[in-house]
Parts: structure tokens; C-alpha cells; sequence
């Protein structure tokens, strides 16, 4: 069976050659296809901008749920169980300045620093490239830095709740 199977790859490659090279060759005035870098589009985990991170978990499950709006604006979730990115929509371009604004100027993510998460969670996240900022809050006897759980409400006000992972 083995033995089968590499006799009829190695016929489709060989017959997959034959009729590369008899293929005309491209006149001098063709331009060859361009290729475009990527690296800035796609998932969360490949974009290299700006990037809000806002999520809650904890508990019993420890199960946790994330939601990603890149700087071009498109919004992303993932629970923790999840392999992939979920796709939830665009943002307008005022909207996501907005919530940039809100998290660098008045929450002043790059220079709080807050780590005090509890049983329950939740956190506000900023990234950029190998720059991360993160303050998490939950813990009952400390007291969360200001504008935290009002950029928190409104980022997740913003994502309809027919559309928020379950």
C-alpha cells in the first residue's frame, strides 16, 4: 500500500514538472505579481501595532475570556479553551482612537502598575509589538487604580452582547 501511494506521488510530481516547463515563458513586459507583507493584518497574535487587551476569568473554572481591538480597529475575542481568534467585527476609526486615548492618556497604562487579581478578575491590557502594559484587579481589599473599570465598562459595552463569547 505504502509502495503504492509513492509510485503515484512521485508520477503526479514528475507530471506536475512536465507541464511547468511547458508552460511559456512570460514576455519582457509582464510584471511578475506583487507580494504583500501581511504582518501588520490578521489575529492578534501576529500584529505587530497597537493592540487593547480587555478580559475577565477566574473562579471555580478558572475559564477566562479576552477581546483584542487592534489599532486598525478590528475586534477579536478568545476564551482560554479556544485554539483561535474569533473574529467579532470593525470598529469605526473614531471609536477605536477613543479607546486608545482613553487607555494610554487617562488610564496612563505605561506608567501604572497593578497586579492585584483575586479569585475573580478582570484586566485592561495595552500592546505594542514586545511592549506589554497590564493592570488586573479583582482582589476585594484593593483598591483599583482610577478610570480602570470605567475603560473596562465601556470596552465591553462597545461589543454587543449577541456578539461576546459565551
Amino acid at each position: 500500500m505504502k509502495q503504492l501511494f509513492l509510485t503515484l506521488f512521485s508520477s503526479l510530481i514528475v507530471s506536475n514538472l512536465l507541464s511547468v516547463q511547458a508552460q511559456d515563458i512570460r514576455a519582457a513586459g509582464d510584471k511578475m505579481p506583487e507580494v504583500r507583507k501581511t504582518s501588520t493584518a490578521g489575529t492578534p497574535a501576529t500584529y505587530k501595532l497597537r493592540q487593547i487587551i480587555v478580559g475577565n476569568g477566574g473562579g471555580i473554572t478558572g475559564a477566562s475570556t479576552t477581546y483584542y481591538l487592534l489599532e486598525n480597529g478590528k475586534l477579536f475575542g478568545r476564551r482560554n479553551r479556544d485554539v483561535a481568534f474569533t473574529y467579532i467585527g470593525q470598529q469605526t476609526a473614531a471609536n477605536t482612537k477613543r479607546v486608545f486615548r482613553s487607555v494610554e492618556v487617562n488610564c496612563k497604562i505605561k506608567m501604572t502598575r497593578f497586579d492585584n487579581p483575586g479569585n475573580i478578575y478582570k484586566f485592561v491590557q495595552w500592546r505594542k509589538g514586545k511592549l506589554d502594559y497590564k493592570v488586573t484587579w479583582g482582589a476585594a481589599d484593593k483598591t483599583v487604580p482610577a478610570n480602570y473599570p470605567k475603560v473596562y465598562d465601556s470596552f465591553m459595552a462597545m461589543i454587543p452582547a449577541s456578539l461576546r463569547l459565551k
